[in-house]
């Protein structure tokens, strides 16, 4: 490693809550992604009632969990509204997957409550079904070089974009957001909400690098070049979930 390193700050929030199946992966390949450039990145576990400093972190993740504990989260989450919502408009990269898609938003609304205030970063809604969405997911996203994004989606809610927001990918397979529009996932400056719960960032390393050279632009303003990666095994599961019909 060179002697003044590219530094990141990654946060990972609420782990100890919203821990799906993959988010501890997803975080790991981008730890990985960005130490095998020699970039020094470290991961932070935010908990319950830590305080969070949108200037102190360079890439947000929140994770997925079973809906019953969304209503308990989004109170932690709300102690840090503010400085969630000064990342994003700062273009600091958050990736929310699953629940954390659905606690960045307006509101969510699970079976038997009323509706439950979200962060409000991202300009959707959220509400519950009676079906479960469990399929393979294989999508054009405009804003990367290689479009393709794919992966496996598993949630139980619909979330509605509204102004300002524009669809993470445009499906070619899977049901996303909503059956009707073939649209999946949520994308509003570098704040990507997606219901894409498999090891999203193993299996789409483009996006991964896309996330990676985000954060190194928004903290150093100025755009830095990623050194290349053997990235066969990537590509091969990520090219298997095309050819699997």
């Amino acid at each position: 490693m060179s002697k003044n390193p590219l530094k990141l700050k990654i946060a990972y929030l609420y782990p100890d809550i919203l821990q799906g199946l993959c988010d501890k992966s997803n975080v790991e390949v981008f730890l990985k992604r960005a130490k095998w450039r020699d970039i020094d990145a470290t991961v932070q576990v935010i908990n319950k009632n830590d305080k969070v400093l949108s200037n102190k972190f360079d890439f947000f993740y929140i994770g997925g969990s079973n809906t019953e504990v969304m209503a308990d989260v989004i109170k932690y989450l709300k102690q840090n509204q503010d400085e969630i919502a000064v990342a994003s408009a700062l273009n600091v990269p958050i990736l929310a997957v699953n629940c954390g898609y659905q606690l960045l938003g307006n509101y969510f609304q699970l079976h038997n409550t009323t509706q439950i205030d979200g962060l409000g970063v991202l300009d959707v809604d959220s509400i519950a079904t009676n079906y479960c969405y469990s399929s393979s997911v294989v999508g054009i996203c405009e804003f990367l070089q290689n479009k393709t994004i794919a992966g496996h989606e598993n949630h139980t809610m619909i979330t509605y974009l509204k102004s300002g927001v524009s669809p993470f990918i445009t499906l070619t397979r899977g049901n996303g957001n909503n059956a009707k529009d073939k649209t999946e996932g949520a994308r509003f400056n570098n704040t990507i909400g997606t219901y894409i719960t498999s090891p999203l960032l193993a299996q789409n390393p483009h996006f991964c690098d896309f996330l990676i050279s985000q954060a190194l632009r928004i903290k150093y303003k100025c755009r830095i070049p990623l050194t290349p990666l053997c990235d066969d095994i990537e590509w091969f599961s990520h090219n298997d979930i095309l050819e699997t019909k």
